[in-house]
């Protein structure tokens, strides 16, 4: 089972400035954000209305969603029952962070898979 802890590597991936991940009920879960009670609050807030769309209308859960401002971009990915948020710098191509948050989070999900199968 992928842990907490598993999710302060993401700091690691270039172009991540900061990271906060949220439970469905808001409450913060893991992040290295200065801003940490701000940012994690608006992430729940944000998640809660992302998954109010989905539910009022026919479309399919986003795989992420982000927000451009002229400093700083932010990024949500929802993660099982929790929604994950990353801040990072306006001029980072989010195309490819995003893929390599995605190919990230798929392996720490198949890590904990296979030691559960050993």
């Amino acid at each position: 089972m992928t842990t907490i802890l598993d999710f302060i590597k993401i700091a690691r991936i270039k172009g991540v400035d900061s990271y906060c991940l949220v439970a469905a009920d808001g409450r913060r879960m893991a992040g290295n954000t200065t801003h940490a009670d701000a940012f994690c609050g608006d992430l729940a807030r944000l998640a809660r209305e992302s998954a109010k769309a989905t539910e009022d209308t026919s479309f399919d859960p986003p795989e992420s969603l982000s927000i451009r401002g002229p400093e700083t971009s932010l990024i949500i990915i929802p993660v099982g029952g929790y929604t994950l948020g990353i801040t990072t710098a306006a001029e980072t191509p989010e195309g490819p962070l995003i893929n390599d948050v995605q190919a990230f989070l798929r392996r720490i999900r198949h890590q904990h898979t296979v030691s559960q199968k050993s």
